[in-house]
């Protein structure tokens, strides 16, 4: 497949990562034919006070998340950046290194719904073009303001992007799997088995250090894990 030169960017939590942060990444990566596709895990998210795995955490799963697929890539500039994780600030720096190459946020369609909320959101769609993932049932719902901001910018083609560098609005539908971080932090909490819901090698990192809940690997058994057991 001939891949065009576009930057791909998809942000988030990752809290922690799993298959449906992966198949929508995957399946817009196709769809758009970037050969750089970019996840970019929060540092620190200014819509709530903190993250339940560290910013280290986070992108060390999405790095054994990604490994074996060479079109989706980690960005580790939020994590590593003081402050909030503003993504005007995001696209911005990515922006000085990119110049005139065509660059796509792509969000879910429920963070498009809040567009406007986000810090100095105006300046998205002068740095970047805006990618809204569509699910079966999710349905445009804009402000006054961010409806006026994308009218007229809408194009129906997601090649339509890849002449100008910034600016316009595409909607690309993608498949729904009805996972979600938070259900898996519940399971892990209770002691569940999420297998399925995201990738071995990130399960068993969250394993080994003993995140959300779980027992760390090397902690040391319970007096009743060393007791004798009468079958």
């Amino acid at each position: 497949m001939i891949r065009n030169r576009a930057v791909a960017i998809f942000g988030g939590t990752f809290d922690p990562v799993h298959y449906g942060h992966l198949r929508a990444a995957a399946e817009i990566s196709e769809r758009l034919k970037v050969s750089n596709f970019r996840l970019v895990p929060a540092g620190q998210p200014p819509h709530r006070t903190g993250t339940w795995a560290e910013p280290f955490h986070r992108l060390a799963m999405l790095e054994l998340a990604v490994a074996s697929y060479s079109d989706l890539h980690v960005d580790e500039r939020e994590v590593l950046r003081d402050g909030p994780s503003y993504m005007a600030d995001t696209l911005a720096s990515v922006r000085t290194e990119v110049t005139s190459v065509p660059l796509l946020l792509c969000v879910g369609q429920d963070a498009a719904n809040q567009l406007h909320r986000w810090e100095r959101w105006r300046e998205l769609l002068d740095l970047a073009h805006l990618v809204v993932m569509t699910r079966p049932r999710s349905e445009p719902s804009y402000a006054e303001e961010l409806a006026d901001a994308l009218a007229g910018r809408h194009v129906k083609r997601a090649r339509d992007l890849m002449d100008s560098p910034a600016g316009l609005v595409c909607h690309v539908e993608v498949t729904q799997l009805a996972i979600s971080s938070t259900d898996i932090r519940h399971q892990l909490e209770r002691g569940w088995d999420p297998r399925f819901l995201l990738p071995a090698t990130v399960l068993s990192y969250i394993r080994k250090h003993g995140l959300y809940g779980t027992a760390p690997a090397d902690a040391a058994p319970s007096s009743d894990e060393t007791s004798p057991r009468n079958e």
